[in-house]
């Protein structure tokens, strides 16, 4: 569940978002190791945050390219409280740092975090920025501080244990305007550094006692909203993707005499057989002719 607000007379909102559900269920559709699943469960947390900001058809995508063992962390939101997110490799032997911690930062070392706006016009808006520390958390807060002129403050935390995902959430806070008192920025960012590493805070506590603690009274307003891990991967946008292949490919596929498409977004397969490969050829030819 999801919770967003504003507080200080409308000049900051803020969003919290209890994420453990969604990242437990990202990690037995993609069969993660702990290590992938807690970058996938941060990135897919911190755009879970955005659900309640975004535009009635926007789709927002994080995507975290690496040069480490983690290649790729992708995430994705759509307005309707849908999220879904990929991460590769899926399995990854645990980096762990001096507190003993999984070591995103050693995993991912340097890379691009690209955030893709989709409003559904014919181009979507690509913002690349190099990645300040692969804590996730951290470079989402650059981004939007920088790019967007959002001062911003992240927290993002994902705790797994030999069951799965034990908990996961987060919390964002953005300063819509910087006429703020700067005693009042001072005191939020005194409060946010002891909640943070928003992990240790969660085990007793929800993400929305971190907006609680952080905001006192000054919490104006509450909206709940549900969000879930849900793709819109189908069968026919599968066919679909098998129809751009060439003639060589397909009857690569007849010879095999059937075809498996995976979602990468939510490692859902769907099989074709023989005689539907034959339908999108026989397709093919007759749009040719």
């Amino acid at each position: 569940m999801l919770k967003h607000g504003i507080a200080y007379n409308a000049l900051v909102r803020f969003s919290v978002v209890d994420s453990t559900e969604i990242v437990e269920e990202a990690r037995k559709r993609h069969a993660l190791s702990p290590l992938p699943t807690v970058a996938l469960g941060r990135l897919i947390t911190g755009v879970s945050l955005m659900v309640p900001w975004l535009a009635e058809k926007e789709r927002l995508t994080y995507v975290i390219e690496g040069k480490g063992p983690l290649k790729i962390i992708a995430a994705q939101a759509k307005s309707n409280g849908d999220v879904r997110g990929y991460v590769s490799p899926p399995v990854l032997e645990n980096l762990l740092n001096e507190q003993g911690k999984f070591d995103l930062k050693t995993a991912i070392v340097s890379g691009t975090l690209k955030v893709v706006r989709d409003l559904g016009l014919k181009t979507p808006y690509v913002t690349p920025i190099p990645l300040q520390s692969g804590e996730i958390a951290e470079d989402l807060a650059y981004y939007f501080t920088v790019s967007e002129q959002i001062p911003s403050a992240v927290a993002l935390g994902v705790l797994v244990d030999k069951n799965g995902v034990k908990k996961a959430g987060g919390i964002i806070i953005q300063i819509l305007d910087r006429s703020l008192d700067t005693k009042i920025i001072e005191e939020m960012e005194k409060r946010f550094k002891e909640i943070t590493p928003i992990t240790s805070f969660l085990l007793n506590n929800s993400p929305f006692d971190a907006a609680k603690y952080i905001f006192g009274n000054s919490i104006e307003e509450i909206v709940e909203k549900e969000v879930r891990f849900k793709c819109d991967c189908s069968k026919e946008k599968a066919y679909e993707s098998l129809r751009v292949l060439t003639k060589e490919d397909l009857d690569y596929l007849l010879n095999e005499e059937k075809a498996e498409v995976v979602c990468k977004w939510c490692n859902t397969k769907y099989y074709f057989t023989k005689e539907e490969i034959e339908k999108i050829k026989n397709e093919k030819s007759e749009e040719n002719k």
